[in-house]
């Protein structure tokens, strides 16, 4: 269940993507039919001005791109893997994510 009294604001970014804002600091990003397919409402929350460079379409994170960093879906990607980069309403580690890659 949503909590949505952690949800601070939302953006849209001209790529399509949402980035939902966390009251603990936390942001995601997601494609529409993500946050759809998550019965996301985003009716009553405070929205950002559109954004035109997110870290969905820019750096490939979100809760429903693979974790390997290709930019493909979670579970479509040629990599194998099933998880994805973020989870939802946690703050991304991006520098631990990064450092994971290399070794």
């Amino acid at each position: 269940m949503i909590d949505y009294s952690q949800i601070e604001s939302y953006s849209k970014c001209d790529c399509g993507a949402i980035t939902i804002y966390f009251r603990n600091g936390a942001s995601n990003s997601m494609k529409e039919s993500t946050r759809k397919k998550l019965g996301i409402d985003l009716h009553k929350i405070s929205k950002l001005q559109p954004s035109y460079c997110c870290n969905h379409c820019v750096n490939h994170w979100g809760i429903d791109i693979c974790e390997c960093g290709s930019g493909l879906p979670a579970g479509e990607c040629i990599c194998g893997s099933d998880k994805a980069v973020e989870t939802f309403g946690e703050k991304f580690d991006s520098f631990s994510k990064i450092l994971k890659n290399f070794c």
